[in-house]
């Protein structure tokens, strides 16, 4: 154990933060966020059972870190997450889920429609982007399978057997509607297709289609969630969050952080004091989203799950 390390970390602050661990060369091994930095960096430097395989192969190599102190977890969150995508730390990518992201792209032919997958959106109907990245393949044939859009898939007649043609502008208008957070007519149709083949007694399909309506409800869901979520919307919010001294006001649009203020003097939770002070930091020009960006996906998915485990904190919508 590097002694001069866990001295080191007995001296940081117990304030929130991110840790960069470095080896020899000052390469980033490892990012991690932390509520309280001293606790979670100290815990590295003590012997413990409880480390994993990869923790213990990291520590091997550690022989220097440094911190960033934040106002509060939520900016540790943030920065981690910004931090993360920036330097790509291989033990972060080992340890955690290194997500990448992916666009579905939905477009119009004569008489077709066609479904495909990008890095980057498209001048079509575009959608995301999708953190399961490595999901978007499957979804794209079990939607291909279920509107027909593929012939050339050699499960196609096997799925198509009890299937009947359905006009473009029906596939287009459910397709569109699961997409933008409405997927039930979709799903219904799922059901319907599973409930067919089991009575028919082809007992293969019929679980198929049940295994691939469980992922398109998850994955539909969860995108979902996120759409409608308050933080999605085209309205102006605002993030109250305590900090050691007074609070930390985030103002938000349409999941991005517009501009952030601290007010070391301010203790109140009265609702009209602040949004009358979240109020005046709204900018004159609103800026216009043709399509939600990764760094938009990356603050809504980290903001909603920091939200659902915080009790202390306001969001207040904010009238321009």
């Amino acid at each position: 154990m590097n002694e001069k390390l866990k001295t080191k970390a007995k001296g940081l602050p117990l304030s929130p933060g991110v840790y960069l661990m470095r080896d020899k060369t000052g390469t980033i091994l490892y990012i991690g966020k932390a509520k309280k930095l001293k606790e979670r960096v100290s815990s590295y430097f003590i012997n413990s059972k409880n480390h994993s395989t990869k923790t213990k192969r990291m520590l091997l190599h550690l022989t220097d870190f440094d911190i960033i102190q934040t106002d509060t977890e939520l900016d540790a969150l943030l920065l981690e997450c910004r931090l993360i995508q920036q330097h790509r730390p291989m033990y972060n990518r080992q340890m955690n889920a290194f997500e990448r992201y992916s666009y579905m792209n939905i477009s119009m032919g004569k008489e077709t429609i066609k479904l495909s997958i990008s890095s980057v959106p498209s001048d079509s109907y575009s959608f995301g982007p999708y953190a399961v990245y490595r999901k978007l393949p499957e979804i794209k044939a079990i939607l291909d399978r279920l509107y027909c859009l593929n012939p050339e898939d050699p499960w196609h007649q096997l799925y198509a057997q009890s299937l009947t043609p359905e006009a473009s502008t029906v596939i287009l208008d459910e397709l569109l509607e699961a997409f933008t957070g409405k997927s039930e007519r979709l799903e219904k149709r799922m059901e319907a297709k599973m409930l067919a083949f089991a009575e028919q007694l082809h007992f293969i399909q019929a679980a198929q289609w049940r295994d691939d309506l469980a992922l398109i409800h998850y994955f539909f869901q969860k995108h979902s969630q996120l759409l409608l979520h308050p933080i999605s919307q085209k309205e102006w919010h605002t993030l109250w969050l305590p900090t050691e001294k007074g609070q930390k006001c985030y103002l938000i649009y349409q999941g991005l952080v517009v501009m952030e203020q601290h007010f070391p003097d301010l203790i109140t939770k009265n609702k009209r004091i602040l949004r009358k002070r979240a109020k005046e930091l709204i900018p004159a020009s609103v800026p216009v989203f043709r399509s939600f960006s990764k760094e938009q996906i990356d603050f809504i998915t980290i903001l909603h799950a920091y939200l659902q485990r915080e009790t202390d904190y306001q969001l207040l919508s904010v009238k321009k």
